[in-house]
C-alpha cells in the first residue's frame, strides 16, 4: 500500500511538473498564438464524432470493472489503456490475460483515433503527412519491440495507447468547437483558457514518453526503461527534423507540425514553421541532437553484459 501511494504521489508530482513547464512554455509563445483556427462545418462534426468515441473509450475503461461492461468485447482493452496511461506502474498487470480481440482493440482504437485526429486537424495536407507521422511511431514501436526481445510488448502498448487517446481528446475538443459558430474562437481569446490549453497540450506530449518508460520498468528495470523513453524522445525529434532538412523546411515543416501536433494550432508560427524562417542548418543541428539522445537512450536500453551483471549482483 505504501509503495502504491508513493508511486501515486510521484506520478502526481510528475504531472504537476509537466504542467508548470507547460505553463512556462505557453507564456513564452502566447503572444504569437492568439489567432484561433477556424474549420468548416463538416470537419467540426467529424471532430465531435471522434471526440465522442474517445470519451466513450475512456469512460468504459474507467467503469468496466465496476459494471456489466467488463464482459463486453473491448472493455478489457479500454480498462487496460486507462490504467496503464494513468498508473503506468500497473501497466503489466492490467494487460495480463488479455484476449486476442482485446489486444487488437488496444492497437486499433488509439492508432485509428490518432490518425483520424491528425487528418481532422489538417485536412488540406493530404495523406502524405499522415504517413510521416505514422512512420515516426512505427520506428519507435520497432525499436521498443527489438529491445524487449521475448518480453511482452502489451504493457507499453496499453500505456502509450491510453496516453495518445488523452492527447487526441484535448485536440479534438478544440476542433469540435472551432466552426464558424463555435465557441472555441471566443474561448481562445480568454488568456486563462489559452494558457491552460497550451500547458495541457505540452504536458500530454511529454506524458506519452513518461508512461512509455515507466510501464517498462518492471520488465527491464529503471535504467533500460529510461533508455527507451529517451530513445523515443530522440527519434521523435530526429526523424522529422532530418526529413525536413532533406526535403526543405518550407515544404515539410508545416505539414509535419500539423500532423504530429507538437505545436498545436498556430503555435508553429513563433518558430517560423509556416514561413520558412528556420534555416536548414538549425534543422540539421536539432536532428544531430535527436540522434545523440537516441544513441544515449539505446545505450541505456541495452542489457548488461554478463561480467557487468555479475559485478552489480556482487
Amino acid at each position: 500500500m505504501a509503495t502504491t501511494a508513493g508511486r501515486g504521489i510521484l506520478a502526481l508530482g510528475a504531472v504537476a511538473l509537466l504542467l508548470v513547464i507547460g505553463v512556462a512554455l505557453a507564456l513564452v509563445i502566447d503572444p504569437f498564438a492568439r489567432v484561433p483556427l477556424e474549420v468548416d462545418p463538416a470537419t467540426e462534426w467529424i471532430a465531435r464524432a471522434l471526440l465522442l468515441l474517445a470519451v466513450a473509450w475512456v469512460v468504459i475503461g474507467m467503469l468496466a470493472a465496476r459494471t456489466r461492461l467488463v464482459g463486453r468485447p473491448g472493455a478489457a482493452a479500454a480498462r487496460a489503456t486507462w490504467i496503464a496511461s494513468t498508473r503506468p506502474w500497473r501497466a503489466r498487470e492490467s494487460t495480463l490475460g488479455s484476449l486476442p480481440l482485446d489486444r487488437w482493440f488496444m492497437i486499433a482504437i488509439p492508432g485509428g483515433l490518432l490518425v483520424a485526429t491528425r487528418i481532422v486537424q489538417a485536412p488540406r495536407d493530404g495523406l502524405s503527412s499522415v504517413v510521416l507521422a505514422v512512420v515516426g511511431w512505427l520506428v519507435f514501436a520497432l525499436a521498443v519491440r527489438l529491445l524487449l526481445g521475448a518480453r511482452s510488448p502489451w504493457p507499453i502498448i496499453a500505456a502509450v495507447g491510453g496516453a495518445l487517446v488523452l492527447r487526441c481528446m484535448v485536440a479534438l475538443a478544440a476542433v469540435a468547437m472551432s466552426g464558424r459558430d463555435g465557441a472555441w474562437p471566443a474561448l481562445w481569446n480568454i488568456p486563462g483558457v489559452r494558457i491552460a490549453y497550451l500547458a495541457v497540450a505540452f504536458a500530454l506530449v511529454a506524458w506519452v514518453f513518461i508512461v512509455a518508460g515507466w510501464s517498462l520498468r518492471p520488465q527491464l528495470g529503471p535504467r533500460r526503461a529510461a533508455g527507451i523513453a529517451l530513445g523515443g524522445v530522440g527519434i521523435a525529434f530526429a526523424l522529422p527534423t532530418a526529413t525536413s532538412a532533406i526535403v526543405g523546411p518550407d515544404t515539410a515543416l508545416p505539414s509535419w507540425n500539423s500532423q504530429i501536433g507538437v505545436l498545436p494550432w498556430r503555435l508553429a508560427r513563433v518558430a517560423g514553421m509556416y514561413d520558412a524562417r528556420i534555416p536548414t542548418e538549425a534543422l540539421i543541428a536539432v536532428a544531430i541532437i535527436g540522434i545523440l539522445v537516441t544513441a544515449i537512450g539505446l545505450v541505456l536500453a541495452l542489457p548488461l553484459r554478463p561480467g557487468e551483471r555479475r559485478r552489480r549482483v556482487a
